[in-house]
């Protein structure tokens, strides 16, 4: 049985149990290796082999969450981070170069208006990608509504009024 390539590109903390677990569930008893992925994206003014530990360490910190996360469903994963300016480029270059199967990402609806109907991200890669796509839309709570509050009249002696016709 050949062994297939799974990459999971992880964003935030917020959304890397979701994708982990997703892909752990997908690649259930198979044969198949977990790489997981993070880009981060550095600003046109900054070199992109700048050391700078104040942008590596909240990357470091998703990549362990998602190892922690993999390690608690049974599965060995290989992580890497990635330095780019651009993410969906960034993870199409790593798909190519792993010659992935299948790629795993998150949408968040939380961006501007331009990005109404998907990411930019989710958008170039689902045009570029040389493998299957699937993304994940987080569940979304619904806002728990504010409760109702009746004040009743302090002269009224009666807890219900009386219907009137």
């Amino acid at each position: 049985m050949e062994s297939t390539k799974t990459i999971v590109a992880v964003r935030d903390c917020d959304s890397v149990e979701g994708l982990v677990k997703l892909a752990c569930q997908l690649s259930s008893g198979k044969d198949e290796d977990l790489w997981i992925l993070h880009i981060l994206e550095i600003a046109p003014g900054l070199p992109l082999d700048a050391h700078a530990d104040i942008l590596e360490r909240p990357a470091e910190h998703v990549l362990s969450l998602a190892r922690q996360a993999a390690w608690g469903l049974g599965k060995n994963v290989t992580t890497r981070l990635v330095r780019a300016r651009h993410a969906g480029s960034a993870i199409i270059g790593e798909a190519t170069d792993q010659a992935a199967d299948l790629l795993i990402l998150g949408y968040h609806k939380h961006h501007g208006i331009g990005e109404i109907l998907v990411g930019s991200t989710v958008s170039y890669v689902s045009e570029h990608a040389p493998c299957r796509v699937i993304v994940q839309v987080p569940f979304v709570k619904e806002r728990a509504k504010e409760p109702v509050h009746r004040e009743v009249a302090a002269k009224s002696p009666a807890r219900h009024e009386p219907l009137v016709s």
